[in-house]
């Protein structure tokens, strides 16, 4: 048995010894074709170079000659007679100014030499030095001191169209007249409840009397002394509704706007309130925003409109037609809220539904002046 195995041992070895040869002689084989495959590229790109050298000297060789033919060329130009061009003289271009660019005397300034509301709040004392002044001499250098004067004025009244007076502050004699207001207007609603929820007025209700002869009755409305009794204890705003007593309120804080502010400004060249500056002035003096919409409409112009026998819009500034003062005679008011009311019924009657007031609670908010 030690024989046997001892010749399977040795057969063992000599076949790993084959196969390391066989292996052996495999990689030397690889490695010579690989080696002859590197030699064979390297003759080609030999070659390659070779090819590429050829046609580079070919081209050198064109541009060489070329260039020889234009030096030749440039020398032949060198003999040549060279004619001098003669320079045009050039006219400088002409300069022309714009209409606007003429009158204008001052150079545009990046920076403001006063903050704008310093501006707003001295502007219209604004004034051309003089001697008066104390000085020794006024020189004007670029226009006589009249035409300095006009030019300033004008920019003064441009100015005061489109600049608010921001330190405008209601007087005491508005607050006066809104407190004066407050009052009667308190009055008055306090004299409805009680006439309606009277004896007599309910008789009256009973009798349904036609309201055109009660109108009649009447006669002119604004011939009444007193709004609180036109006669028997009756009231001129009897048939006041909420609508009428908002519009009524509207009627008193548009004329008083336009009035205060006409007083209080003092300056014959602000002849009234721009509409585009209405909101800042009437939250200036109410202490509270004019909302259209309360009213059932959407701009002040119609809302204007429907106050139309007390407050207009003439050429962009805040009128009043009523020729009389209304500040000293508050009940007047009454009186054309009544004749608004009574045209509105008509309208009603005659079947306008438009003529329907859509006035909200908001609508009805009593001054409060600051």
């Amino acid at each position: 048995k030690a024989k046997q195995l001892a010749e399977v041992r040795r057969k063992a070895e000599e076949a790993r010894k084959k196969a390391q040869e066989a292996a052996k002689k495999k990689k030397e084989e690889e490695e010579a074709a690989k080696k002859a495959k590197e030699e064979g590229k390297s003759e080609e790109k030999a070659e390659e170079k070779k090819e590429q050298k050829e046609e580079d000297q070919k081209d050198d060789k064109k541009e060489e000659d070329a260039s020889m033919d234009d030096d030749e060329k440039k020398e032949e130009k060198k003999d040549e007679p060279v004619e001098e061009e003669e320079e045009e003289e050039k006219e400088p271009p002409k300069v022309e100014l714009t209409d606007e660019e003429k009158n204008t005397w001052f150079a545009p300034r990046t920076a403001p030499d006063m903050k704008d509301r310093d501006v707003a709040e001295s502007f219209a004392n604004f004034t051309v030095p003089s001697a008066d002044e104390g000085f020794d001499e006024v020189k004007f250098a670029w226009a006589k001191d009249s035409d300095a004067k006009a030019y300033l004025r004008n920019k003064v009244l441009e100015k005061k169209k489109v600049t608010r007076v921001e330190n405008l502050k209601p007087s005491p004699w508005f607050k006066e007249k809104v407190a004066e207001w407050k009052k009667l207007f308190g009055e008055w609603q306090k004299k409805l409840e009680e006439f309606k929820a009277s004896p007599a007025q309910k008789a009256k209700a009973a009798k349904k009397k036609d309201d055109d002869k009660e109108d009649a009755a009447a006669g002119d409305l604004f011939a009444v002394e007193n709004v609180s009794d036109v006669g028997a204890g009756v009231p001129l705003y009897k048939d006041f509704e909420f609508g009428d007593w908002a519009l009524l309120q509207l009627r008193f804080e548009l004329y008083m706007l336009q009035a205060a502010f006409k007083k209080d400004v003092n300056d014959p060249d602000r002849p009234g309130i721009p509409e585009s500056h209405f909101t800042f002035y009437f939250s200036r003096y109410f202490s509270k925003q004019l909302v259209p919409k309360n009213f059932g409409v959407t701009s002040l112009a119609e809302l204007t409109k429907m106050v139309k026998d007390t407050a207009v819009w003439e050429d962009g500034i805040l009128g009043t037609p009523v020729v009389v003062d209304a500040a000293d005679d508050l009940p007047y008011l009454v009186k054309l809220a009544e004749q608004h009311r009574r045209e509105r019924q008509r309208r009603i009657d005659a079947g306008d539904e438009t003529a329907r007031l859509k006035v909200t609670p908001q609508a009805l908010v009593t001054p409060a002046p600051a």
